[in-house]
């Protein structure tokens, strides 16, 4: 769904079908114990078994329907590979004050980062990352393994494609873990 673009107003319209909502009060009902979220400089959540079952909404995991913002991780083909880039800008800082960062741990063990910008949210997949630095930056992979050039130290590339002006440097909203995000 966000390979258009259209992830945050894809959660919108989802979060208020019928089957959605019956299919996460079930799931919420029958989550039991909770997975604790993994440490780092954004919201990181940890895919569960129960996660899986969302993908006949083609999503990677249950969000709560009463969240209000932002976009869910959805399943995607051809999402994009990222890794991380030493001496890259912070990633957390890069999205401004309008933008956000969350990441979903995979049952595969691979990490997939949603950032936001208002009404736009891209979703990319890093492998073989144990543990997301602080002061981690990324870079985006070619897909035939070159890495793109100036990488994601602005946003730039994300933005642009989604047709909205970069960000301004600043602290985004997925700096701490003080936002409600229903998980």
């Amino acid at each position: 769904m966000t390979e258009t673009g259209d992830g945050v107003l894809a959660w919108m319209v989802l979060r208020r079908v019928g089957d959605y909502r019956e299919g996460w009060r079930r799931h919420s009902a029958s989550a039991g114990v909770s997975v604790a979220p993994e440490p780092g400089p954004f919201p990181i959540r940890v895919q569960t078994e129960a996660d899986l079952e969302a993908e006949r909404f083609e999503m990677l995991a249950w969000e709560d329907p009463g969240k209000a913002d932002g976009s869910a991780f959805w399943l995607q083909e051809g999402m994009p590979e990222g890794v991380l880039e030493p001496g890259a800008a912070p990633l957390v800082g890069l999205v401004g004050d309008r933008g956000s960062v969350e990441g979903l741990r995979l049952l595969d063990g691979d990490l997939v980062l949603r950032i936001e910008y208002g009404d736009a949210a891209v979703q990319v997949r890093l492998g073989n990352v144990a543990r997301f630095p602080d002061d981690g930056g990324i870079s985006i992979k070619h897909p035939f393994g070159l890495r793109i050039p100036l990488s994601v130290r602005r946003l730039l590339d994300f933005w642009s494609v989604a047709g909205l002006p970069a960000p301004r440097n600043g602290k985004g909203r997925g700096a701490g873990f003080g936002r409600s995000t229903g998980w």
